[in-house]
């Protein structure tokens, strides 16, 4: 597959924009991917999505919009140096979370239970006979790339955005979690997902920026909340490596505002450091596998080129753990966890127990896939639990809620109206 193919259309839509009969369409087609992610419903509703903090933490942590343009400036800025494509970063960048759900990594843990039935006790026992077992998974990159491909919409004629190939592939790969992910009706025609890297240096690049960005404000934000404090930080050993490669200054503990102190002498300094480190060691292979071709932009590559060195990947591991130990298994993590699982489960209960509770737009989107014409009379609620495409329907539906909906709607279904 070459660069020309990249850009081609899975679904091939000539842009025409009329002013007296001639168009004005001079956007290239990562330009327009880029610009149709940017003004999706989904790209929107990431502003109130968890990354780690819920927005009742605080003003200043990071949610799925913010984390989304960390990710998007970093990997311009590995682009750069290695001289590939913008808008190609950044199509790539602006798409790789759609899928998130709401209240961060527990409602995708959730919602994956829910479709292996692991919930189904929760139902009653004529539920629980008619639950269909389909083995089929939810999974955050995936669910993205289901999102481009068939729940937005910008146009009468198909469903989905209607995104090139290596835009799709770059957001299915930012994560190398792809094996034995079964997914209904997701077209991965050509997706090769025995190779866990992205077949462009662009989506390569997308993917270990997000990496960069995850670890680096993950830190930033646990000191902000205070379940971690400068001194657990210092101790980790990529932190003494940069405090020791730039000669940081030593940091007052007691400061009354750490996570400033630990944003201007700290993490901007573990920013910069990993985005040369990946250039650097990126480059050298890049030379080695492709020759000293100038031009690296959309080209197809069977290899995985873009990374950390060897030692830099190992510090990156630990500091990784060191999150998850102490930030993401944290007591208030994981009450917060408990109580957005909670949340999850019961409005998936409410709305397959009883599917009129789901608004029309959704109830449409079934009647639809199966040629039929939409109507709340003729709905077999029977013929909707036993099957999966319902079932997947009500997870596109939780997965697509913000926090702050998902909570309302919890309100709404289980909370009388006169209290």
């Amino acid at each position: 597959m070459n660069k020309l193919e990249l850009g081609k259309r899975l679904f091939f839509e000539q842009e025409q924009i009329s002013t007296g009969g001639e168009s004005i369409e001079n956007r290239d087609p990562f330009q327009r991917d880029r610009d149709r992610i940017l003004h999706s419903r989904a790209f929107r509703r990431l502003m109130h999505k968890t990354q780690i903090f819920n927005a009742n933490k605080g003003d200043h942590f990071r949610n799925r919009l913010t984390h989304t343009l960390e990710v998007s400036q970093i990997a311009r800025s590995i682009g750069k140096v290695l001289g590939l494509d913008d808008e190609l970063l950044e199509a790539i960048s602006y798409g790789h979370d759609l899928g998130h759900t709401p209240f961060g990594h527990i409602g995708e843990k959730t919602l994956n239970k829910i479709l292996k039935g692991e919930y189904i006790d929760r139902l009653s026992s004529e539920n629980q006979r008619l639950f269909p077992q389909s083995g089929d998974n939810f999974k955050h990159n995936f669910q993205s790339l289901r999102v481009v491909d068939s729940l937005e919409c910008r146009s009468e004629a198909y469903m989905g955005l209607n995104l090139t190939f290596a835009v799709r592939e770059g957001i299915l790969k930012h994560t190398n979690k792809l094996m034995n992910i079964k997914y209904s009706d997701l077209n991965l025609e050509h997706m090769q997902i025995a190779n866990e890297f992205s077949c462009t240096l662009e989506g390569q690049v997308v993917a270990i920026s997000d990496e960069i960005a995850q670890c680096t404000h993950d830190l930033e934000d646990g000191v902000r909340s205070g379940i971690i404090s400068i001194a657990d930080v210092e101790k980790n050993d990529l932190v003494k490596k940069i405090i020791d490669n730039y000669k940081l200054k030593e940091l007052n503990y007691n400061s009354k505002t750490p996570s400033l102190d630990i944003r201007i002498n700290r993490i901007k300094f573990l920013v910069g450091y990993l985005i040369n480190d990946v250039c650097i060691q990126s480059q050298t292979e890049i030379k080695k596998k492709l020759g000293d071709n100038n031009d690296f932009k959309a080209i197809y590559v069977t290899e995985k080129l873009v990374d950390f060195k060897s030692e830099t990947k190992e510090l990156v591991r630990k500091l990784n753990e060191f999150i998850t130990n102490s930030v993401i298994f944290s007591e208030d993590i994981s009450i917060a966890d408990a109580k957005s699982e909670n949340i999850i489960i019961q409005l998936f209960s409410a709305y397959y127990q009883t599917p009129r509770q789901l608004p029309d737009y959704i109830l449409n989107r079934y009647f639809l896939k199966n040629g039929l014409d939409f109507n709340r009379l003729a709905l077999k609620e029977d013929e909707l639990k036993c099957d999966i495409r319902f079932v997947r329907l009500i997870c596109d539906y939780l997965a697509g809620m913000t926090d702050q909906f998902a909570s309302r709607e919890y309100m709404r279904l289980y909370y009388p109206e006169y209290i």
